[in-house]
């Protein structure tokens, strides 16, 4: 714990740190390019929801690559010299800041008066280190700005996009169970008459309009605001808006910049609590979860492409959402992995329709089948699914006529038989839900133990049994059945819980094995809560 006399501070003032930038930008010598500047490395954090960072930082190595990931609840931070472009392409990140310090967390003061000040003095720091983020901020979207126009120049009517060519690839076609297919199945001419509508995106401020945070004006016409968020034991002392008022006329009397609520260019992010006090300034108005391919959005786009990234897919797979409601996983998928192919199927018309227009918006079409069925008789053959992504409803955001608990058994027992040995099974449960399956995942010795005094005592108490009773005992007999059928096909590869906002959720991953190896397995389905390793 730190409080403000233990940090050490630049004796300059902001007019002397302007002054020693200014002298420093002048220094002979070649100056660098626009694209030298902005490609420097910087420090980076992103939010994300609560059980995702383990999927974000494992996306910010592979993507950018970064360096120096470091990941806390609710936070990765990382090193990265990418560009704006390529670091506003992370798929499992809530919303994207700049770094300006990561402290300690704050050792607040005995005397509640001198709190406010001494909070807003520990989180400003040095001026010099906010003119040399503003900077970088600045050049990020400089930079960006020069790609997005030499693109639109290079690019002609004749040129086709890397998605384009790829969907216009030849597909194979997935072979359908003819007898269910006609009694249940609709072909995805859902997609024919669909219009795209224009994304409507609010726009960062235009970097023409910003001012140069390292010329002598700067200081007098940057406007900004603070949105201050406090946790812990400082939150039982001072609310987020008296510690936010505070920073903010503290940093426009240190920086001499202008407060501005309603309309800022720039904004400034404080998060304090009991493990850290992190400062930043968020690069995009809008969070990068908001997607712009999605028109009507369902299950949250993060959690989304975090069961895709599970679900193992690779060019050339077949893959199945069974229940696909807006379509949201199948939109995640394609768009990061576009050279499988994917088959939605939901027997809500409404909901169908809505995915439909949602896989024409994002220009999906080529990609994407949708198909009317039941996930208890899918009209698919044995074993023709590569892969099989499912958020099985919970009732919250749409209203479930029947018994989901009771109605797994035989929905996984389907998704099993669609799923090729060696295919990944991938699921979003409830809470309530998860904890249910994990007690199914049982040794079959064990089940066929606990089972017989059950047979025994059914045997002894025949006749007494009324014939609801019986046909009560046949139908939990059948189920048990049904249950190890399922588990002696599947291994369970890890449960991560996820927060779905108000929400908590798992996702399970599963593994089928292949008919002779699972007459042989001795399966201990324990749970593992931890990924497998990187």
């Amino acid at each position: 714990m730190h409080g403000p006399e233990e940090r050490p501070r630049s004796p300059s003032s902001p007019a002397a740190a302007a002054a020693a930038a200014a002298s420093t930008s002048t220094t002979p010598g070649p100056a660098p390019s626009a694209a030298a500047a902005a490609a420097a490395a910087a420090r980076y954090f992103c939010t994300a929801s609560r059980g995702l960072e383990r999927f974000l930082a494992r996306e910010v190595r592979a993507r950018l690559p970064a360096r120096q990931v470091e990941q806390i609840s609710g936070k990765v931070f990382f090193t990265a010299d990418a560009d704006l472009k390529r670091i506003k392409s992370l798929k499992c990140a809530e919303r994207l800041f700049l770094l300006v310090e990561k402290l300690p967390p704050f050792q607040l003061p005995r005397h509640r008066g001198k709190g406010v000040h001494a909070v807003s003095k520990y989180v400003i720091g040095e001026p010099q280190k906010w003119l040399d983020v503003v900077s970088k901020w600045k050049s990020l979207w400089n930079l960006d700005k020069v790609q997005e126009c030499s693109l639109d120049v290079a690019e002609t009517g004749i040129k086709r996009s890397t998605q384009q060519e790829s969907s216009q690839s030849k597909r194979p076609k997935l072979e359908v169970d003819k007898p269910h297919a006609a009694q249940t199945g609709h072909s995805h001419s859902l997609h024919e008459g669909c219009s795209q509508d224009d994304a409507l995106m609010e726009e960062p401020p235009s970097p023409a309009e910003l001012p140069n945070p390292r010329s002598e004006g700067a200081a007098s016409c940057m406007p900004f605001r603070v949105s201050c968020r406090c946790s812990g034991k400082i939150a039982k002392q001072f609310t987020s808006q008296e510690l936010g008022r505070a920073i903010g006329i503290a940093l426009s009397r240190q920086m001499g910049w202008k407060a501005e609520l309603r309309n800022p260019m720039l904004e400034v992010y404080v998060h304090l609590n009991d493990v850290h006090c992190v400062v930043g300034i968020p690069i995009l108005r809008l969070p990068l979860a908001s997607r712009d391919y999605i028109k009507s959005a369902g299950l949250r786009s993060t959690v989304a492409w975090a069961m895709a990234y599970l679900g193992d897919i690779q060019a050339g797979s077949i893959v199945l959402d069974p229940m696909c409601g807006l379509g949201t996983i199948l939109l995640e998928a394609a768009k990061d992995w576009p050279n499988a192919y994917y088959h939605g199927i939901d027997n809500t018309a409404l909901q169908l329709q809505m995915a439909s227009v949602n896989v024409c918006f994002a220009k999906l079409e080529s990609n994407i089948d949708l198909t009317r069925a039941s996930v208890t008789e899918l009209p698919l053959l044995a074993e023709s699914i590569d892969v099989v992504i499912c958020d099985i409803p919970f009732g919250k955001k749409f209203k479930i006529t029947q018994d989901t608990k009771a109605m797994m058994p035989y929905i996984l027992k389907e998704m099993v038989r669609v799923l090729r040995a060696e295919g990944t099974l991938v699921l979003l449960l409830s809470q309530k839900l998860s904890v249910d399956i994990q007690q199914w995942q049982r040794p079959r010795g064990q089940q066929r133990e606990e089972g017989q005094p059950a047979v025994q005592e059914e045997q002894s108490s025949a006749p007494l049994e009324t014939a609801g009773v019986k046909e009560s005992a046949a139908a939990e007999n059948e189920l048990s059945q049904v249950k190890a059928e399922v588990w002696s096909s599947l291994i369970p590869e890890g449960i991560f819980p996820v927060s779905l906002g108000v929400t908590e959720a798992s996702i399970h991953k599963y593994k089928k094995i292949p008919h002779n190896v699972s007459d042989n397995v001795d399966m201990d389905l324990g749970q593992h809560s931890e990924p497998p390793s990187d």
